[in-house]
């Protein structure tokens, strides 16, 4: 078995055979490197602060991304654009909420102790209807169809 093995086959990377070692093509691989780390530190940026929860999108935002000098950290940014006014801190707010809510809850539990629950049944409905219209007439009748959510013909 022969290998037809040769070199035009390879595939050699074009920048490698570009780059030589006068001090021209030095000078143009350090531009060329210096060029790729200050992309890859702009990206690294950028993804820190996707990961911090930055909306890059918001206009907002780009003023506190473009003027943060900190640490990288996602959890540092974070905590810079909450301390900022930024962002407002999610979980502190999560907690408020479960407190109104459970305050919220205890009011109508107070509220309601002792009451009875209503008869909603439709045979209920037709008697304060009729209640309705025996004591007060057909207006009486009206209001009483209203506060069930009846359509009324001349109200449309």
């Amino acid at each position: 078995m022969s290998s037809s093995y040769n070199e035009d086959n390879l595939d050699i990377d074009d920048s490698l055979e570009d780059e030589d070692s006068s001090p021209k093509g030095l000078r143009r691989a350090a531009n060329k490197s210096k060029k790729y780390e200050a992309e890859l530190a702009a990206a690294l940026r950028k993804l820190a602060f996707y990961e911090a929860g930055i909306p890059l999108d918001d206009p907002k935002m780009n003023y506190f991304v473009k003027g943060y000098d900190g640490d990288l950290d996602p959890v540092t940014i974070r905590s810079a654009a909450v301390s900022a006014g930024f962002m407002h801190d999610g979980q502190a707010q999560d907690r408020a909420q479960v407190q109104e809510n459970i305050a919220a809850q205890d009011r109508v539990s107070r509220a309601s102790a002792g009451a009875m629950p209503e008869d909603v049944t439709e045979s209920a409905a037709y008697g304060r209807l009729e209640a309705a219209m025996e004591e007060g007439g057909v207006d009486a009748m009206l209001e009483v169809a209203r506060q069930y959510g009846i359509p009324i013909a001349s109200e449309q």
